[in-house]
């Protein structure tokens, strides 16, 4: 029987976590690895099946044989790509609704690529040097159990590892629903996509797309928050790719195991506390579309409160707003 590096059985090894990469030079200077790590070429017997399904799912080169190493110990596997041609949200939804699905955690990433893209769609542009994550979990949970947790746990995780950071400690707020702010400049956005059973939510994806090296040049609009990144808001703090994605990574675990613990309320009350609109005056518009070209405001006014099922509470509005973009005003 083929044996890894090791020398173990390959099926046990397959059982430890894996980080599979096509180019383990993007992962120098990660913590957790080691300083001199062995990367082998994956075995055959392990990367036929379902561990090739899920590299040609989040773009990965079919024709490729990519490298393996012992992982970090809370994710089964770690997937990185130089750069995929795909949304790895998008790829990894269409193969979990295929029926096939890769052990959990699993997260993946791309350093680069094309077709990434926030809620509803919007572009959301993968410059080098920026970290562009895709996280699952199984939950496998009543959804009236995790309630809106699953919704708020990313862009929580992202400021609980900005918080890691000296200099970014206690700066980062969340702008409703799900972006995450530094100094009034977003920094990150995420999305949260689930895949339900019965009552149950089987699946959940966390996309995650944090601006480490790189602000995104976007086009001016109403609905447009000015961009920026870690290395233009902590200019005297060296923070890359490898240094930040380990503690992100941490930070996904313990806010998922926190909800499965404990329900959502502990989340939504450091949702609320990290919030960057309460106390500010705002308009909620309705979200743009074909049909309506023109869009149509919901709402304007001082934010009191978000409540637990994170709806907007308005002062001069009785009837809290739950859907809508919000800008400030």
């Amino acid at each position: 029987m083929p044996t890894d590096i090791e020398g173990q059985t390959s099926r046990h090894w397959m059982s430890k976590p894996l980080i599979i990469t096509d180019d383990p030079n993007l992962l120098t200077g990660m913590p957790n690895l080691s300083q001199n790590p062995q990367w082998q070429p994956i075995n055959h017997g392990d990367w036929f099946g379902k561990t090739k399904q899920t590299w040609v799912a989040i773009g990965g080169n079919p024709e490729t044989t990519p490298m393996a190493l012992t992982g970090l110990e809370s994710w089964q596997q770690i997937m990185v790509l130089a750069s995929s041609p795909i949304s790895q949200v998008d790829g990894l939804r269409e193969m979990l609704q295929s029926g096939k699905a890769p052990p959990s955690p699993f997260a993946c990433l791309a350093f680069t690529g094309d077709g990434f893209h926030g809620n509803r769609g919007r572009s959301w542009k993968a410059l080098e040097g920026n970290l562009h994550l895709t996280a699952l979990f199984s939950p496998n949970r009543p959804a009236q159990e995790l309630g809106i947790g699953l919704s708020i746990l990313p862009s929580l995780a992202v400021v609980d590892a900005l918080n890691h950071f000296e200099g970014l400690s206690k700066t980062a707020q969340i702008k409703w629903v799900n972006d995450v702010l530094l100094a009034g400049k977003k920094v990150s956005g995420v999305i949260t996509s689930t895949l339900t059973k019965g009552e149950n939510v089987e699946h959940a994806i966390f996309g995650i797309g944090v601006n480490i090296a790189a602000t995104p040049s976007l086009t001016p609009g109403k609905f447009v928050q000015a961009p920026t990144c870690l290395r233009e808001s902590s200019p005297d703090k060296i923070i890359t790719q490898q240094v930040f994605l380990p503690v992100l990574l941490e930070c996904l675990i313990k806010r998922h195991t926190q909800l499965l613990n404990q329900g959502p309320d502990p989340l939504l009350s450091d949702y609320i506390h990290q919030s960057g609109v309460i106390g500010r005056n705002v308009e909620i518009w309705e979200e743009p579309s074909i049909i309506t070209s023109d869009p149509v405001m919901i709402g304007r006014g001082n934010v009191e409160n978000i409540l637990p099922d994170l709806s907007i509470k308005l002062k001069n509005q009785s009837k809290p707003i739950c859907r809508g973009r919000l800008i400030f005003s």
